[in-house]
């Protein structure tokens, strides 16, 4: 099957390349970038912390993006929205992770539940966010009331391919699959100028979502051909295949 690919680099070529191993054609298509800001999270690092908190695996290449990290750093507690972002905070060199079920509200309830470490004014947790980012995860840590400061360490900034590379990408023959991994990248795959010929390549495509969420910007023309992943987690995606 061809299958179009919109999330950002690396994940993108990650993704392809487990498409590859199971027969498909990728077409990679990524409508973002991530641009790191290291002096904000140099800034952030340099004050004391209970611990860490990210949403994202791209708060960890952030992290890589810095020259020196405090061995302090790797010494405190990492709550990981799930596995994938967990196993980058191992890469890394965290060595107490946690991680979640790749949910932030849920993520939230479970770092509010912790008593070691506990988290005061003068030792909040850290959150190293991205932007734009969904809201879940912060309104819940306060309303349980956990101190939080929040380093925004990258930026999403949208992609906007031509025409031309667009309908380089898709090629001439019907795409059979969209994977769709954020509703940010969906909104911006289906506010694309499409010319009618790459129209016509989409239109009897089905439409791959990791989240209820994500599924609900999903325009109503492609509502019966959109299905919306058992859990939210690659995986369980590409399991729709």
């Amino acid at each position: 099957m061809r299958v179009l690919v919109t999330r950002p680099e690396p994940a993108a070529s990650r993704t392809a390349a487990e498409l590859r191993r199971r027969g498909h054609e990728p077409l990679l298509l990524p409508l973002a970038v991530a641009e790191h800001d290291v002096d904000a999270l140099a800034a952030a690092l340099a004050r004391p912390h209970a611990a860490v908190a990210v949403t994202s695996a791209e708060a960890i290449r952030a992290l890589h993006a810095l020259p020196d990290l405090p061995p302090a750093l790797f010494d405190m507690a990492c709550f990981a929205v799930g596995e994938s972002t967990a196993t980058a905070a191992w890469n890394l060199g965290f060595r107490n992770v946690a991680a979640g079920d790749n949910d932030g509200t849920t993520l939230a309830r479970m770092i509010a539940g912790q008593t070691d470490p506990a988290f005061t004014p003068d030792r909040p947790l850290l959150y190293l966010a991205g932007s734009p980012r969904a809201p879940g995860f912060e309104s819940e840590l306060a309303a349980f009331d956990v101190p939080v400061a929040i380093c925004e360490c990258y930026r999403m900034r949208p992609l906007a391919p031509s025409t031309s590379e667009i309908m380089h990408v898709l090629g001439t023959d019907p795409v059979d699959v969209v994977l769709l991994y954020s509703s940010e990248s969906a909104r911006r795959l289906f506010d694309l100028p499409l010319p009618k010929p790459g129209q016509a390549l989409l239109s009897g495509a089905r439409i791959l979502c990791l989240s209820e969420k994500i599924a609900g910007v999903v325009p109503e023309f492609f509502r019966s051909k959109t299905q919306v992943a058992p859990a939210p987690t690659e995986a369980s995606l590409l399991s729709l295949l």
